[in-house]
């Protein structure tokens, strides 16, 4: 049987990636302007991205195997794999523009956010 993703999974996948790619520049950013470039940390943020990367394509396997074990009903975990990791590189995105934009610190919208001086 062919492995085969309707067009919006590919742009979810797509998208989520984008998400991971962002966080990743946001965060070097960050590191640069805070004078704080760390090689130790990058690594330990790749290893990061990595699990996420590993998460989709569990989730794509584990949503693939469904079409051959019929259990009666079908179990969307694709989609809601990428929603979590797409919820969780926007707040590290925000948090990486407070570091790079201190004044955003202060701003409504990240008072959500605990912030290093707390």
């Amino acid at each position: 049987m062919e492995l085969e993703f309707p067009e919006i999974h590919i742009m979810v996948i797509i998208i989520t990636l984008a998400f991971i790619a962002l966080d990743v520049v946001s965060g070097f950013v960050a590191a640069c302007v805070n004078k704080c470039v760390d090689s130790s940390k990058m690594k330990t943020g790749l290893y990061h991205k990595c699990g996420f990367v590993l998460a989709i394509v569990l989730g794509i396997v584990c949503e693939w195997s469904l079409s051959f074990i019929d259990l009666g009903f079908t179990v969307p975990i694709q989609i809601p794999v990428c929603a979590f990791i797409c919820l969780t590189e926007i707040a590290s995105i925000l948090e990486n523009l407070c570091k790079i934009t201190p004044e955003l610190t202060d701003a409504r919208f990240m008072r959500i956010f605990k912030h290093d001086d707390e």
